[in-house]
C-alpha cells in the first residue's frame, strides 16, 4: 500500500516536455515510468491522500514551476479549462 510521502527533496528531479517538474516515485500507484508531477504530490501531501481522476490542479500564475502552495489550486477539468480562457 502507497503511503503519501511528506518529503521527497533526496528524491532525483526532472523537467518534463511540458514543463512541469517530475519526481522520480516509482512506488507512487500513477507514476508513468516511475515519474510524477511535484505540483500533485504537493497537494497530495496537503490533503494526505492521492488525487481522484477527475481532479487536476491549476498553477494560478501559469508558471509550471512555481509549485508553491498558495500558487496551486485544486480544480476539476472543467474549471481548469475556464482557468485558462
Amino acid at each position: 500500500m502507497y503511503k503519501i510521502l511528506k518529503s521527497w527533496s533526496k528524491r532525483e528531479t526532472k523537467i518534463s516536455r511540458e514543463g512541469y517538474i517530475l519526481v522520480k516515485i516509482p512506488e507512487h500507484p500513477k507514476s508513468f515510468g516511475g515519474w510524477y508531477y511535484e505540483h500533485r504530490l504537493i497537494i497530495e501531501k496537503t490533503l494526505d491522500r492521492i488525487l481522484e481522476v477527475w481532479e487536476t490542479i491549476h498553477h494560478i500564475n501559469e508558471n509550471k514551476q512555481d509549485n508553491r502552495i498558495e500558487n496551486l489550486f485544486l480544480c476539476t477539468r472543467e474549471q481548469h479549462n475556464k482557468a485558462h480562457k
